[in-house]
């Protein structure tokens, strides 16, 4: 019997979830560069705009319950935009732009 098994990908955004967590432990692993992106997660700025965690149970949850689920599902704050901006940008345009973002150093 051959059964076909879907594969998804779920692309979150912006989520707000505590991220001081990963900050706490990047800093302690890649010194300069996981300062600039330990900041940027404690950030209260984005923290603001971010969607709540529900978001990305909801896409799961329509994934699952799917008959013909998509291939991907981008969820939460900046993430359409994102995924967007990638396909465009060479990589080096699209590193460079993520990194200023987070403020981190050149």
């Amino acid at each position: 019997m051959d059964e076909e098994i879907d594969v998804v990908v779920i692309e979150p955004g912006g989520i707000a979830t505590k991220w001081s967590i990963a900050a706490d432990k990047l800093e302690k692993s890649y010194a300069t560069q996981s300062t600039a992106v330990a900041s940027s997660l404690r950030s209260e700025a984005p923290a603001k705009r971010n969607s709540p965690p529900s978001v990305v149970a909801d896409a799961i949850a329509k994934a699952v319950t799917a008959r013909r689920p998509k291939t991907r599902y981008a969820t939460g704050f900046g993430a359409r935009p994102l995924i967007a901006l990638r396909r465009i940008l060479p990589d080096r345009a699209f590193d460079a732009l993520i990194s200023r973002a987070v403020g981190m150093p050149r």
